[in-house]
């Protein structure tokens, strides 16, 4: 089992859209040189992953570039 460290001032947590208690975290850690964006289901952490203070940058233009030029597709529930 993994380090429990204590929540960061720094970061923000993300609801999923599909509901569910499903949240993505995003903390920065400045002491590990890290930002750490973890993926949960109500109180359990379920993955995380470590991405070095360096490739903080890339991500963000990563982020950045993406476009939603198309419209979101609607699902119909089938009705009963």
């Amino acid at each position: 089992m993994g380090e429990l460290v204590a929540l960061p001032k720094s970061g923000d947590v993300f609801e999923d859209v599909r509901g569910d208690d499903r949240t993505m975290r995003v903390t920065c850690h400045p002491m590990r040189g890290t930002v750490v964006v973890s993926l949960w289901v109500d109180k359990i952490c379920r993955a995380s992953f470590q991405l070095a203070e360096g490739d903080l940058p890339r991500l963000r233009a990563a982020l950045d570039a993406m476009e939603f030029n198309v419209a979101p597709m609607v699902v119909k529930e089938a009705s009963a």
